[in-house]
Parts: structure tokens; sequence; C-alpha cells
């Protein structure tokens, strides 16, 4: 268990071993081992409703499209290969947990991850030695990052199920919390960077992607896809970004729930709490585009010129990926929808 757990509710800790899970010596309130899963459960079944209940089916649906058959496979041996291509291909994409992580300074760092998705990204870092706890609100993630995070150096990593804007975590627990394009879709993204500010020490750096409203993505596919579907007239912002955009279900019918999108102006209020020590721009693809089969397209031209999908795709998006040209690369600084921040807190 990580040391610094705590009550989600109301902070007491630390949290006793009690049938099968933990309890709040404050409150009562207890948490449970999920039996099939393996994970503890902060946002237990019966806690969870409305939105929370529509963020966990979506990206439970999604895990189950791009995760759950390799998750069926991976050894040790299968998962460290993997790793290296993941690297490989975040490095040509010039990505967060390259560029502001420091991977090679991360050895006996305490590191939070919220919203690990299929958990590559929590076990690159814990590969370079950070002691690394993930969190994240659907049941089926945390678990496989619980899986994958075994097989990575010591194994002692940690996965729990929880909810980002009521961390199970004390204060001041933690040197870096990481979270790569997570918090936008959160029910109450300003609480859950209130409780990112919370649980870093002193010092300690929020390394965070959040989405670009003045970007190609948005004013060139999400913008038009939402004016001609009708959703920006029927829902809120958020809302409706939500459901043009990271796909449609397939194994239920609920769709994206929530989606932000930052301007910089609006992102420095989100962050005022915060001393922002680098913002960067990135991630723009020539198939950003609302035209039909841009994408293969692309994937066509590029491939005929000798710019094939890369292997180290799969952890993160469920099979090879076709990564950014040089020239996509340079636009993206200007125009690309991901905001990578590195965000210090001072006392």
């Amino acid at each position: 268990m990580t040391p610094f757990l705590a009550c989600p509710a109301c902070h007491a800790h630390p949290l006793t071993t009690a049938a099968g899970g933990l309890t709040c010596p404050s409150c009562a309130k207890h948490f449970p081992v999920n039996p099939a899963l393996g994970v503890v459960q902060f946002l237990p079944p019966e806690e969870t409703g409305g939105a929370k209940s529509n963020i966990q089916a979506w990206w439970g649906d999604l895990y189950r499209q791009l995760y759950e058959p390799t998750d069926r496979t991976l050894t040790r041996e299968s998962l460290a290969a993997k790793l290296a291509e993941t690297e490989d291909l975040f490095r040509r994409r010039d990505m967060l947990a390259v560029i502001e992580m420091p991977l090679s300074d991360l050895a006996g760092k305490d590191v939070l991850e919220i919203g690990p998705g299929g958990g590559a990204h929590s076990c690159l870092f814990a590969k370079y030695g950070a002691k690394v706890t993930a969190i994240d609100i659907t049941p089926p993630r945390a678990a496989s990052t619980a899986r994958k995070l075994k097989l990575v150096g010591d194994g002692t990593g940690q996965a729990y199920q929880g909810d980002a804007e009521n961390l199970p975590f004390q204060d001041s627990s933690f040197d870096i919390v990481y979270s790569n394009g997570v918090l936008h879709h959160s029910q109450d993204t300003e609480r859950c960077i209130a409780e990112v500010r919370r649980v870093l020490k002193p010092g300690g750096k929020a390394v965070l992607m959040l989405y670009a409203r003045h970007s190609a993505i948005y004013w060139c596919n999400i913008v038009p896809r939402g004016l001609f579907s009708g959703e920006m007239f029927r829902w809120p912002e958020a809302e409706w970004i939500g459901r043009v955009t990271e796909g449609t279900p397939k194994y239920g019918a609920t769709r994206n729930p929530f989606t932000r999108v930052y301007s910089e102006r609006e992102l420095k209020r989100l962050l005022s709490a915060f001393k922002i020590a680098g913002l960067r721009k990135s991630s723009f693809q020539f198939d950003n585009f609302a035209i039909p089969r841009l994408t293969q397209m692309r994937a066509w031209l590029l491939q005929r010129f000798g710019h094939a999908a890369h292997p180290g795709g799969e952890l993160v998006y469920g099979g090879p990926f076709v990564a950014e040209t040089r020239l996509e690369r340079v636009l993206g600084r200007y125009i690309g929808f991901a905001w990578n921040i590195v965000a210090e807190k001072t006392p």
C-alpha cells in the first residue's frame, strides 16, 4: 500500500485494514478491495451516480476497445519491449511524458499519476525508478495499471480506483503529480486542480496536459462537428465538446460526458494558485480537419513516403500510431491541441 493514503472524504489517516478493505478511523467510511479486479475502491459503486457513472461507463467502454486485448497477453518481457517502443514514440511526438517529465531524475521520487488509462505512462516512470502511485476513476483502468506496475522494476508501484476531485492521499505527499489529457474530462476540473495542489509537496511540480482552445482541432474539427450535429445547441460547452470527441461507444450507449478546452488566459486562471514554470503547445496533424476519411488518407500518403505507423502506439492507443511529421511538429507549437504544462506549488 502507498504509505500516505488518507480518507478521501475527511483526509484522516492512517486508514486501518478491515473486512477486505480499508476503513477511515475518523468518519468510519469503508473502502473495499474489489475481489475481481484486486484494487482498493476509494469511490465504491454505491457512491457513484449521475455524471461519475457516465464517466466510468464511457472510459470503461474505451478501455475494452483499446487496452483489454493487449492486457491479456502481457508478460514482464513483452511489457519491457513495448515500453521501449512507447518511449521512442513519445520522443518522436515531443510528448509531455518525455519532455516535461524529468525521466533521468525520477529515481526515488514520489510520483502520482491521475488517470493512467492502460498504465503505460506510470510504467515508464517506474522503469526510471520513480515510486509510482496511480489513480483512475474507472475500475478496469485502475486494475490494468496495477497489473502492469507489478511487471516493471521492483513491482512496488500501486494503483487505486478513485476520484480526482477527492484524492485519497495526505497533504504534501508527492514530488510530482502527472496527468496527461485527463483532468479536462472530469466533472469539476477546478476542484481536481485544487486537489493536485493539496497533495503536492511544497516546491513539487504538477506536470499536466490539457486541451487548447485555439488549435486546429478545436476550430476546424470540433466546432464544425458540434455545429452540424446540433450538439452545441443542446448542451453546455464541456458536454457538447465531450459528445463529439474521443470516439464512439462500442459496448454501451454512453458517450464521453465532458471535455474542456482552454485558451492561454483561461489556463492561467485555472492554475492561478501555482507558478507556471513551463507552457508549450504540441499535437497537430494534417488530419485534424473535419473531412471524412482524412485520417486514412494521411496514413496512406505518409506510408507511401516511408513514414509508417509506429508500433509504440499499442500500449497507449491500442495499436500502431502514425506519428507527426517534422512539419506537423513545427506547426504544433502554434496550432496544436495539447497544452504541456509544468506548474510549481509555491507557499
